[in-house]
């Protein structure tokens, strides 16, 4: 109980006072802790960060598992609507707390951790490929579930960092046909020599 009162503390005051205006000793207050109480779970306002990441990329590694499955064999627009509704609305609900961790992830999140969240989206996308009930016309399914991945998180990430008011309903519709445009186009690039 300690820890979820120290976190959601933290998730709180980061929202409402940045993470430079926010010091552990105000977190532990708010918490109903003691600073030393605060200290024997995390050594710094950053190691609370990265928890908080690494909180948001478990559950959504969840959520994306339980929507795939939600539209196994309902075909690619399906699948696409899953995975952009999915994550638009993992960042949805709390803006202000995202647009904070997604400034701090390069300094506290290890790229290795990263990739490892990707990757890890990027195989429940590949899985959900694989099981749409449609066939692809992408030949490789894990480069095409990389890209999807890749593209969509980073103008998710983006719009909540450098242009807030983008974030919405015509986000999400663009984002929709983007990626149903992709999963569903045949090649049309000439190969290069």
């Amino acid at each position: 109980m300690t820890v979820d009162a120290i976190l959601e503390a933290a998730r709180r005051l980061f929202i409402s006072d940045g993470f430079e205006g926010t010091s552990t000793t105000r977190i532990a207050e708010a918490a109903g802790v003691s600073v030393g109480s605060l200290y024997e779970y995390f050594t710094s306002k950053e190691a609370l960060v990265a928890k908080l990441i690494k909180l948001h990329c478990d559950n959504l590694l969840d959520t994306y598992a339980l929507a795939f499955r939600a539209v196994e064999g309902k075909g690619i627009a399906a699948l696409a609507d899953a995975w952009v509704n999915t994550t638009v609305d993992a960042y949805a609900g709390d803006l202000d707390l995202h647009r904070v961790l997604l400034d701090q992830m390069g300094k506290v999140s290890k790229t290795r951790h990263l990739s490892r969240v990707s990757l890890a989206i990027t195989d429940l996308l590949e899985q959900g490929l694989r099981s749409c009930g449609e066939p692809l016309p992408r030949a490789n399914l894990r480069l095409a579930a990389f890209v999807v991945e890749s593209a969509g998180e980073a103008l998710v990430h983006r719009a909540i960092l450098y242009a807030e008011d983008l974030f919405g309903y015509e986000l999400r519709r663009e984002l929709k046909l983007m990626t149903r445009a992709y999963l569903s186009s045949t090649d049309a690039v000439a190969p290069e020599t």
